[in-house]
Parts: C-alpha cells; structure tokens; sequence
C-alpha cells in the first residue's frame, strides 16, 4: 500500500515538472502565420475617381485600415496577380467608376479569404454568399443613419442599393422621396457589401463601424481634439491664449508642430519654443509633424538626422514630445517612414495634401496608436439621437486648422466645448518617443522625460515662468571683451596712483635730507 502511494507521489512529481517544458513547446509556426495572416488586407480598386465623388476614397480607407491595425497592401486593379491573394486573409474591392468594375473581380474566382467589396456591381461570389440583389438609383438625395448617428442631404449621381440581401445589417440609407430605404450594409460568414462610400461626409464612420466588425476589432475607443498647422511664422500669443481658453474649458488636446531645422538659436525660435512650453502647462500634448515628402531638402537620407536635432531640442527645452504626425503618402515608403517616424510608434496621418492615394504593392505596417483624423468641420454636422456622442467605431482625432483670426478661434472653442464630445487626455495611454538623447514618454496621465517628470510650468500663472530668451553671442562676446578692458583700465589706474605716492614719499624724502644739510629747520 505504501509503494502504490509511493509510486502515485512519483507520478504527481514528474507530470508537475514536465507541465512547465509543456508549456514551452514552441507553437507550430503555421498557427503563427495564421495569426499574422489574419491581420493582412489586400486592397484592390478599380480607379482612384480623379475629379469624381468618389476621389480621395481609397486614401480614406487606407488610414481607416491601418488606424483599425491592419496590415495594408493596395494595387490597382490592372496591376493584380492572383497570387497576392495568398498572402493575405482579406480582400477589399473597391468599384469607383462603374464602367471599370468588371475588371476588379478578375482573376479573384479562387479567393477563398474574407472578402468585402464597396460600390456598385458586387461579384458573384458575394452575390451569392449574402444572396444580394441591388438595384441603381440615379440623382438622389438621401438620409444616411447608423449607430445613432445620421446626416442629411447627402447628394449622390448614382447609387446602387440593397433591395435584398441575408446577413447582418448595418446602417440604414432613405431617400428624400421616400422611395429608397434600404440597408447601408449587410455581411455574413466573413463577407460584406456596402454600396455606398464617399470621403467628407457620415459614410466616413458608416463605413468605419463596417470594417470594425470585418475585421472583428474590440478595443474600446476614444476621441481627441488636435490642431494642426502649428509652426514658427504663426502669431504665437494667439497660440498661448487658445491654450489657455481650451484649458479653462476644460478640454485637454493636442497640437502638430512644424520642426525647424536650421537657426534654432535665433530668438524666434526661443519663442517657439516658449509658445510649446505653454501648451504642454495647459495639459496640451504635442506631436511633430514629419514634413511631406516632396518638400525641399526633405531627403530621406538626412532627414532622420535633422528630425533627432528637433527633437533633442525640444527635450533640451523640458518638452516631452509623444508622437509623430505625417501625410499618408510619408507613411507608405519604406525609406521615408524610416526616416521621419522612426522615433515613435504612435503617429496621427493626415490625408495626402495632393488628396490623392498612390497605389502600394508593398504591404503598409499599422502603427501601435494610430488614431484617424476627421475635420471638425465634417463631424459636427452631423446629427445625432442623444446629447451623448455615441462610441466611435476608431480611435478619432478631431482636428481644426490654425486659425487665422480672433473671432474663428474663439468660434472653435466654443464648438468644441459645447459639442459634448469627450474628448480624452492622450497621455492617459501610454505613449512613447525616443530620440538619440532623450526619452519621452506617458503612463496613465503622467508625462515622463527620461525617465523623471516633465518638468511642467505653473498651470495658473505659465507666463512668469516663460524662459529667458538669451542675446544673440555676438552681443555676449562683446559685454565680456568691455568687461575685461574695464578690469585692465582699473588695474592701471591703481598702479599709476600707487606710482605716484611712491614717488612722492621719495620726493618727500629727498627734499627733507637737502633741507637739513642746508641748516634750516622743520
């Protein structure tokens, strides 16, 4: 009886240290493939829609993937081989110009992935995976609806729409007339068909609740407010006193800063600087825009090196930088991305200021936080049920341009304020940014450089602790050069006086001795 408990006691040990060499078995690399296969979008469209509604779609959807964290690769559709498709899990057709349609769907007969397509004519395969009729409908206006959301008067030439279809539906599209309601999306099993999308209006986020599901995203979601176009030639006061209102207001934000390269030493750039050192005390976050590829003197070889100078500089100055922000086109090279957002995982990306998106048949890898961009002036026309915002279906940065006067400034602040968006503080996630000297980074609403807390200026009196901007060398050079011809002129003055009462003491001298020798008296 007690060799059996003894054996027993034998076997419990020996399974008790062979559990933790099970649990290191390395995972079959085709399971981790899978995994990373799962992620990768292959994006094929038809057009780019120059000069159509339709334009600046395909460049929508691009920062919509990579902000939902897929891995984007996108090729026209004359440019497709069918063996693209075996490198990625999901496919993305997308039909700008009906004419052009039929050719998307060539060669995709065996994709067995996922698949979503948005425009008219959707292939067969989808047809018949969600049973999909549609008609077209020419010259409407229509009501967009989805998730407690919706926009009206939405002018289109052409549309096609459900009339029927199986699966989950998404959204809903009226038109004006009434003759039109119909469903904004249906998916199933894996695939999806939206009919409509057009950049600048509610199909935006319509769309953007589409690819969430699609792509079965889960991440909880938050919205900031950012304003772009921040660089040394604004008028810095108004800069300070729009921190300083969105402060009082209670809304935190973030900034995009132009970099300087050159003269950083000049006293304009020591206001810039100050100007920075305000919003970061008025709970603004700054990002630094990586300038656009086709800028002067913007090679990718020496580029890097002059961004890491910036933000030294700024580090040097106590400002603690989290992110880059970019054009979509500085994202997609592979040298260029290198080159201005290698310093940071977190970047916010700006449509192509051409509005154009350039065909990628290299694979785009998402960044850690890549929240999207949308124009205030696009998402605050939209209606909605309640008061409350309902969740966004993408991490949204909300922004606003400079403003150039007073009174659009204001304006802004009050939008904003009165919009009932929350707006979150970015440093309550944790963000990070390194350059070749210094470290910064944000956990859980604390900003951290190098380590140590920011140092942060007085968030109720900032302009009193606004750092003293040094003269110009030259004037430092001559003040030091007065300052010792001062001290030599001092020196020979003393030495002349000391001289001179030593020559008096001896004249004093021998004048007494030839005084005695000659009789007199004192």
């Amino acid at each position: 009886m007690r060799r059996r408990t003894g054996i027993k006691l034998w076997v419990l040990v020996l399974l008790c240290l062979s559990l933790p060499a099970a649990l290191l078995i390395p995972v079959p690399a085709s399971a981790a493939q899978d995994s990373a296969k799962a992620a990768r979008v292959l994006l094929v469209y038809d057009s780019l829609g120059v000069d159509t509604p339709a334009a600046g779609n395909i460049e929508t959807l691009q920062r919509l993937l990579l902000s939902l964290g897929a891995t984007v690769t996108t090729v026209a559709s004359d440019a497709y081989k069918p063996e693209m498709a075996k490198d990625n899990a999901k496919l993305i057709t997308v039909c700008n110009t009906e004419d052009l349609c039929g050719s998307i769907t060539h060669g995709m007969t065996g994709f067995t992935g996922e698949w979503l397509h948005i425009g008219s004519n959707p292939p067969e395969v989808l047809r018949g995976k969600l049973a999909l009729k549609t008609e077209t409908a020419s010259r409407q206006s229509l009501k967009l609806s989805v998730s407690g959301l919706s926009e009206d008067h939405i002018f289109v030439n052409r549309l096609a729409y459900i009339t029927e279809g199986k699966g989950e539906t998404n959204g809903q599209i009226t038109s004006s007339e009434g003759a039109i309601q119909t469903p904004y999306a249906v998916s199933a099993g894996g695939y999806a068909y939206v009919p409509y999308f057009q950049s600048g209006n509610l199909s935006e986020l319509a769309i953007a609740y589409v690819l969430r599901t699609w792509l079965k995203a889960d991440a909880p979601t938050q919205s900031y407010l950012l304003i772009g176009g921040i660089t040394p030639f604004i008028d810095l006061d108004k800069l300070e006193a729009l921190s300083d209102q969105l402060y009082n207001a209670g809304i935190p934000f973030l900034v995009s800063v132009s970099p300087l390269f050159n003269n950083t030493d000049y006293p304009a750039m020591q206001r810039y600087v100050a100007a920075l050192q305000a919003v970061q005390a008025h709970n603004g976050s700054v990002l630094v825009q990586v300038p656009t590829p086709t800028s002067a003197g913007q090679d990718p070889s020496i580029l890097k090196a002059q961004m890491d100078g910036f933000l030294n500089h700024l580090a040097d100055a106590g400002i603690a930088p989290l992110g880059m922000t970019g054009d979509m086109k500085r994202a997609q090279g592979k040298e260029e991305r290198e080159a201005g957002f290698a310093f940071s995982d977190t970047t916010i990306l700006f449509a192509n200021e051409s509005g154009r998106a350039s065909g990628q048949t290299e694979a785009v890898q998402p960044f850690a936080a890549s929240p999207y961009t949308m124009p205030a002036k696009v998402l605050l026309r939209i209606s909605r049920e309640n008061k409350i915002w309902p969740a966004f279906p993408v991490n949204l940065a909300v922004t606003f341009d400079w403003f150039e006067s007073d009174a659009s400034q204001e304006e802004a602040v009050r939008e904003a304020a009165g919009s009932w968006l929350p707006f979150a503080d970015f440093k309550s996630e944790t963000h990070s940014l390194g350059s070749s000297a210094h470290k910064a980074e944000s956990r859980s609403g604390a900003l951290l450089l190098d380590g140590k807390p920011a140092d942060l200026q007085d968030q109720a009196e900032p302009e009193e602790q606004a750092p003293v901007v040094s003269q110009p060398e030259q004037k430092v050079t001559f003040h030091a050069l007065f300052s010792v011809q001062n001290r030599i002129l001092i020196v020979l003055i003393i030495t002349t006086l000391m001289l001179f009462a030593v020559f008096l003491l001896i004249g004093y001298r021998l004048y007494k001795k030839k005084y005695y020798k000659s009789g007199g008296g004192l």
